[in-house]
């Protein structure tokens, strides 16, 4: 005779529903960046709001606060943890709601958020291009030049604030790079020799199985499994509206956080160092 008895989380999905919604609702539009001239009806962000950060549907979302019998998996945790900004505590809470295994210590946590001495560096350093990277190179913080020369990151989901996404997963990459193919090979290397020193992070495999799935290009590079170290770096842009740029990169370690880390982009020539105000609108 068939069991009848519930799958693993089953019988935590209400729960699971009505804590998240409890998370969503404490949360200040202002202080995730959304901005909104319409009323609010109820407290904290909207469901769409929600969804849209975390790369989920609306539905799916919305089945999810209600408790529905849906598949969530790890990857779509990670990313809902990332969005509501849930302490390490939180987010095992969450796992175990969901019927899983909560992620590993080293894991734990959402990507750490930038201190405000650490913004006002940044804002100090204009107009050359800075940002703050954690210890998955995902995006944490950055000045209005780096925004001039990418792209305003708070739009994008969280998820996708990642430099390796940036490079792979975002449509403007190729043009704005004019070394892409270069600056994508170091990057792949150093970053999976960051993510082979840590194989249970479920963070790393995230990044990784995403792209594979989704970038053929990433998918040929990351399978020859080459690695290298960090090293400062020239690289080329060929930015639409400021024009040619040579910025040399380099990375510091935050002392009171060595999972943070400032990459600035200092200007090579004389050229590059009279366009780069222009990144600031």
């Amino acid at each position: 005779m068939p069991s009848t008895s519930p799958r693993p989380g089953l019988a935590s999905r209400g729960a699971l529903g009505a804590f998240i919604r409890s998370r969503r609702e404490r949360l200040s539009p202002a202080e995730l960046g959304v901005s909104s001239t319409a009323r609010r009806r109820t407290p904290g962000l909207r469901r769409e709001e929600v969804a849209a950060m975390s790369g989920v549907s609306l539905s799916w979302y919305t089945w999810l606060e209600q408790g529905r019998d849906i598949k969530v998996s790890r990857q779509v945790l990670a990313s809902l943890a990332r969005t509501l900004r849930l302490s390490p505590t939180e987010q095992q809470h969450l796992y175990r709601l969901a019927g899983e295994v909560p992620p590993a210590a080293e894991d734990r946590g959402a990507c750490p958020v930038a201190a405000g001495h650490l913004q006002a560096v940044l804002d100090a350093l204009e107009p050359n291009p800075a940002f703050l990277l954690d210890q998955h190179w995902d995006i944490l913080a950055w000045n209005r030049a780096e925004t001039g020369l990418f792209t305003d990151f708070s739009q994008l989901p969280p998820a996708r604030r990642n430099t390796l996404w940036m490079i792979f997963g975002w449509g403007p990459a190729r043009e704005l790079m004019t070394d892409w193919e270069q600056q994508a090979t170091l990057v792949v290397a150093q970053f999976r020799m960051a993510a082979d020193q840590r194989p249970a992070d479920g963070r790393f495999q995230e990044i990784v199985t995403g792209l594979r799935e989704e970038s053929p290009d990433f998918r040929r590079y990351w399978d020859r499994h080459e690695v290298a170290s960090y090293q400062t770096v020239l690289k080329h842009f060929r930015h639409p509206s400021v024009g040619q740029l040579a910025l040399r990169q380099t990375k510091l370690a935050a002392a009171d956080d060595p999972r943070i880390q400032l990459v600035i982009r200092l200007p090579e020539d004389a050229g590059s160092a009279a366009r780069l105000p222009l990144l600031l609108g």
